[in-house]
């Protein structure tokens, strides 16, 4: 066990906690302004105990080594800076979800995994992002504006 697989999820930890505690104590938030941060803050402050009561246990996977890891590659770099122009050219909504579609296709998945996940992305960035919190996100293109 070494000493960092404890102390990075311990000041994570911390940090949202102290984060969440501020918003709700001292600046007051609303319910409806803090419902979100708070739930996001919990799953974090779970996932970091988990991830603290497993190293100290011992337990969980070793994590591979640089070496072992695969080179970076023109093509994953390139997918990359293919989103910045998928967003700019279809909008936040449909350039992600054709993004997704075009990208997974692409690296050889099914038509029905593609499709399924690229509606999935779509249902969500719209109803939860735009419909349930509000936020402006840009539905037209970039450059019509």
């Amino acid at each position: 066990m070494k000493r960092g697989q404890i102390v990075f999820p311990s000041l994570i930890l911390a940090f949202t906690a102290v984060m969440l505690s501020l918003g709700y104590f001292h600046y007051q938030y609303s319910w409806t302004a803090f419902a979100f941060p708070f739930g996001a803050g919990l799953a974090v402050c779970i996932l970091c105990a988990v991830e603290i009561a497993n190293s100290v246990r011992g337990r969980g996977n070793r994590a591979p080594r640089a070496s072992e890891l695969p080179p970076v590659s023109l093509t994953g770099v390139a997918w990359l800076f293919a989103l910045a122009v998928f967003l700019y050219a279809f909008g936040f909504v449909f350039g992600a979800a054709l993004y997704l579609l075009v990208a997974l296709r692409g690296n050889g998945f099914s038509w029905r995994l593609s499709v399924g996940t690229a509606v999935v992305a779509l249902l969500v960035t719209w109803g939860i992002f735009i419909k349930v919190l509000g936020v402006q996100l840009p539905i037209v293109p970039l450059w019509i504006d």
